[in-house]
């Protein structure tokens, strides 16, 4: 759970962990379809959640090193 007390680290870790939670959720239900299309939309869907995941994660190491 994040609230206003949630330290930003904290509450960037748990957001990539719902990303990559996400990322799994379409992957795996993209190959539960035979329409083509259908499939094409949970792959495009998870890899948006990838993208999410990875600028979440370059932005808690940028900030890391920042306060190194």
């Amino acid at each position: 759970m994040i609230d206003k007390t949630t330290d930003p680290r904290e509450a960037i870790r748990i957001a990539i962990k719902r990303e990559h939670e996400a990322y799994e959720f379409y992957k795996n239900h993209a190959d539960l379809f035979e329409n083509a299309a259908t499939k094409e939309m949970f792959l495009f869907l998870a890899e948006e959640e990838k993208k999410h995941e990875e600028k979440l994660q370059a932005e808690l190491d940028e900030n890391l090193h920042y306060e190194m």
